[in-house]
């Protein structure tokens, strides 16, 4: 079974808080990786909540969120964003505004399909195992690739 934390869910893991879905996530995550559940998301989240979290620690002068997602890297793994998974996420941009369903607007990167292409390339290259998206938002990801709410991803 393969996991890949979405940014949504990777932001709560790192999160200074620890209080409740803060808390709850945190839990779930540790108790995935005890079951050796592989566990696994981008360098584009990592950036995603890296620039959130330093953005926050201009204002409170707080970077403990930012060592605890450095420190995420030590019990998960952190895709690369490849050529090909450039190439993959640029089909499916192009596929989703053909068919009428753009998950963002054309003018942005749209890092939710660059996650779903790498997720796609992940799972051509573990065929056999299970893939989920574990996420805050399944409307986008679902589209091209198994997604769910993390809190309903249980073993």
């Amino acid at each position: 079974m393969i996991v890949f934390l979405d940014t949504g869910v990777l932001g709560l893991a790192s999160s200074p808080k620890n209080s409740g879905d803060v808390f709850a996530c945190k839990q779930w995550l540790f108790h995935l990786i005890a079951r050796g559940v592989f566990v696994v998301t981008s360098d584009i989240c990592d950036y995603e909540v890296r620039r959130s979290l330093i953005l926050a620690s201009f204002r409170d002068n707080k970077e403990e969120g930012i060592q605890n997602l450095t420190d995420l890297q030590e019990i998960i793994d952190f895709l690369p964003v490849t050529q090909d998974a450039l190439h993959q996420a640029a089909y499916l941009w192009a596929s989703s505004r053909r068919q009428g369903q753009p998950t963002a607007d054309s003018k942005t990167l749209d890092a939710d399909v660059i996650i779903a292409a790498q997720c796609q390339l992940l799972q051509q290259e573990y065929l056999g195992q299970t893939l989920t998206i574990a996420t805050t938002n399944v409307n986008h990801l679902s589209r091209f690739i198994d997604a769910q709410e993390w809190q309903e991803i249980t073993f």
